[in-house]
């Protein structure tokens, strides 16, 4: 009898751990697969970006146009991609490809130009010490911030607001 209780109790258990088992993750990406995973903006792209086979992510990523922003990047760009070490004068899509997508988006305009300010927030403590991060909150421990102020899709300004 109990073992017909553990069983029917395990089976009834096996649909959410096959869920949880099988869920995609993405830091188990190779470079730059993950970075392009943070890069796509909608939770359900995402999603289905983790499930493609690795020969099918470069033209889901021409698809969603982000693979020819890739290929614009220069070797610099790239390696900053890696190192996660922007530099003014890098286009604003080796910022995303190093960082992730921003926290905070602010657009000026004056004298007829637009610059953007777009905050980044890195986690200085806890568990995802290193990583960027959309939300303080996800940081779980302490965090910094850096703003870029952005032209015509080049970096002009980096700021480190701690």
């Amino acid at each position: 009898m109990a073992f017909r209780i553990r069983l029917g109790a395990f089976m009834l258990s096996l649909p959410l751990w096959l869920a949880v088992a099988c869920t995609p993750n993405p830091e188990r990406l190779p470079t730059p697969s993950r970075n392009f995973y943070y890069v796509i903006e909608d939770d359900q792209s995402q999603l289905d970006y983790l499930r493609l086979k690795e020969s099918e992510r470069e033209p889901f990523l021409e698809k969603v146009g982000l693979w020819a922003k890739w290929l614009e990047l220069s070797g610099e760009e790239r390696e900053a991609v890696d190192s996660g070490e922007v530099e003014v004068g890098y286009k604003v899509f080796a910022a995303y490809m190093a960082w992730g997508l921003p926290a905070d988006t602010r657009v000026v305009e004056a004298r007829g130009r637009s610059v953007s300010y777009e905050t980044f927030i890195r986690c200085t403590s806890g568990p995802k010490k290193g990583r960027y991060v959309r939300q303080n909150i996800d940081c779980d421990g302490s965090s910094s911030e850096v703003q870029l102020a952005i032209e015509n899709a080049i970096v002009t300004e980096i700021k480190y607001l701690d």
